[in-house]
């Protein structure tokens, strides 16, 4: 099918506009590229054709050498660089055509075009230069070229590895290319893992990336895909096209074919089956790096902070549905004690807005023991992230996931990822596109140019509830577990002054139990279980304090608190008395 019944594509668009102003004529395309560009065609295939205007289109791989997407096209290759019929000679043969293009064929029998990169690079440079801008004589695509010049230490390389990174970063900025008009790609599918001597801009090489598709293009290749494969199987009436469309935002169009394959096979789209595949192609993927959160609660089942609902309701959840982008932080740090609400306030958050959102991993999961493949890890996920939008992107205990490192050892990979993430979180472009909610418990570990306005610029304290607030907890967690109580025992209010959510939680779990193993009235349950639950979290009193020195707007502070603020010098003082004895030993003092 003719991709002209769909839009150009953006990354198509950029190319052509960069090319037709004279901005570059070295691109290097990269991210999703291994999906169709338009539904049924391939990318490799639609930017063949977009230089179908070129006498000759050379593709080079290391596994295929230099290839054409058409024969006549491979005789004016030979024809233009003076090639001997010997040495372009193909292999009649397709046994052996076969065994050379997997480099086993065995001597002697028979040349083809050279496939090493230090032998074929230089006949693809002798093509780009030849010629003038009005001849549209060639074009040149190396796909999978982080495979011909990988991120790697110039001073590991080989002297023929050298030699290829020096032709392809000059490629950039040949004066005889420039002049020829003939436009080069690398096509990548991780930028991040390319050589940072092509990467530089001072190598004049234009990087364009091809992102995920939108609602739209996946609105559109499901629609194509009906057309060509109508009566497939039946549509069930809550998974429609267009909602198809909108919970598989994340996926390529080549995963969307495949839970519609997956659909055919079991002759049915169930709604379970595609969340359940769409989770287990991102952790493909992305291995353990991104989770996609799937809400079970709103707001109504999350009983108090009625400040935090407040605020997100008017400065994300409304301005991010209406389009109002500048009313939306770029980043909120949830703080408090554990226990207090702040990870499921977080997935309620994205069920009230009806976005995505996901958890993004950057401790262990993210790293790695080889050189530059942490910070690759962290490229694809951000991209991702992108193609997600808008979402709410998700980091737990962020104190501890991201740190600068000491610039030693494996601290620098570190340190390269803190730096990337600082990067991309003070990107004005994500704003109220990619919200980054980071949750802690010490905010007092984390680096300042992490918490700083531009990266973070709300802070929201989650402290421990008063009694209308415990009240309001208890009412969803007996709802939620089924505990029948009309009214809370007011012996219940009165034991767990101080508790947290998830104390109070656990006590209506053990009253629910009791109700089942004891025979006890619901009422009596939770009576008896306030008594027999034992509060567990720690350093609540010091958490709580460090929750409060960190805000810095008081509408964001229950009213009860604000006096503290006041007098800020005074809180320090209670900080650091109730600050652990084993934090206060890591101190030093001048």
């Amino acid at each position: 099918m003719s991709e002209s019944r769909f839009p150009t594509p953006t990354w198509a668009q950029e190319v052509m506009e960069k090319y037709g102003s004279g901005v570059a004529h070295a691109f290097v395309l990269h991210f999703n590229i291994h999906d169709y560009a338009v539904p049924g065609m391939p990318f490799t295939t639609y930017l063949t054709q977009m230089l179908a205007g070129r006498q000759v289109v050379a593709m080079y791989s290391r596994d295929l050498g230099i290839t054409f997407p058409l024969e006549t096209m491979r005789e004016r290759f030979v024809e233009i660089l003076g090639l001997s019929s010997e040495q372009s000679q193909q292999p009649t043969d397709p046994a052996l055509a076969a065994l050379q293009s997997l480099g086993v064929a065995p001597a002697g029998s028979g040349t083809e075009l050279p496939r090493a990169p230090a032998d074929a690079l230089p006949l693809l440079g002798q093509l780009l230069r030849a010629g003038g801008p009005e001849d549209k004589l060639a074009a040149v695509v190396i796909e999978e070229a982080q495979t011909v010049v990988p991120d790697a230490d110039v001073a590991a390389m080989s002297p023929a590895d050298r030699d290829v990174l020096v032709a392809v970063s000059r490629w950039g900025r040949d004066a005889g290319i420039v002049a020829a008009g003939n436009p080069v790609f690398l096509v990548t599918p991780n930028l991040s893992a390319l050589n940072g001597t092509v990467r530089a801009a001072s190598s004049k090489w234009e990087t364009v990336k091809v992102s995920l598709p939108g609602p739209e293009e996946r609105l559109a290749f499901v629609q194509w895909y009906l057309e060509e494969r109508p009566d497939t199987f039946t549509w069930p009436e809550e998974v429609t096209p267009q909602k198809l469309a909108n919970i598989t935002a994340g996926l390529s169009l080549v995963h969307l074919e495949d839970i519609l394959l997956r659909a055919e096979a079991e002759e049915g789209l169930r709604p379970e089956m595609v969340r359940e595949r769409k989770e287990a192609i991102i952790r493909s993927e992305y291995g353990d790096v991104l989770e996609v959160m799937e809400p079970r609660f709103g707001f109504d089942d999350v009983g108090g902070l009625q400040h935090v609902k407040e605020f997100f309701t008017r400065s994300v959840i409304h301005p991010m549905r209406e389009g109002r982008t500048r009313r939306v932080p770029q980043g909120v740090l949830l703080t408090g004690p554990a226990g207090t609400g702040k990870s499921i306030i977080a997935e309620a958050i994205a069920r009230e807005a009806g976005i995505n959102a996901v958890r993004l991993r950057i401790g262990g999961q993210i790293a790695s023991k080889w050189q530059g493949e942490g910070e690759r890890n962290l490229e694809k996920a951000l991209a991702a992230i992108e193609g997600m939008v808008p979402t709410i992107v998700v980091i737990d205990e962020i104190d501890q996931a991201l740190s600068r490192g000491d610039g030693s050892g494996g601290s620098q990979q570190d340190r390269r990822i803190f730096q990337r993430l600082l990067e991309w979180m003070s990107d004005t472009g994500h704003r109220g596109k990619a919200t980054v909610l980071g949750i802690t418990n010490r905010p007092d570990l984390m680096d300042a140019a992490l918490r700083r306005p531009g990266r973070f610029d709300k802070k929201i304290p989650f402290l421990i509830p008063d009694e209308e607030e415990r009240r309001a907890v208890f009412a969803v967690m007996c709802r939620r577990y089924g505990l029948q109580v009309e009214c809370i025992p007011d012996e219940c209010m009165a034991a767990t002054d101080g508790w947290t959510g998830a104390e109070i939680e656990a006590a209506v779990v053990k009253a629910a139990e009791l109700v089942e193993d004891e025979d006890l009235e619901p009422a009596e349950a939770l009576t008896q279980a306030v008594q027999r639950i034992r509060p567990s979290t720690a350093d609540i009193e010091f958490m709580t304090l460090l929750a409060i020195s960190q805000v810095d707007d008081l509408d964001l502070l229950p009213p009860r608190h604000r006096a503290l603020l006041e007098n800020r010098e005074e809180l320090e003082k209670k900080l650091e008395a109730a600050r652990p004895a084993e934090a206060r030993r890591g101190r030093r003092e001048l």
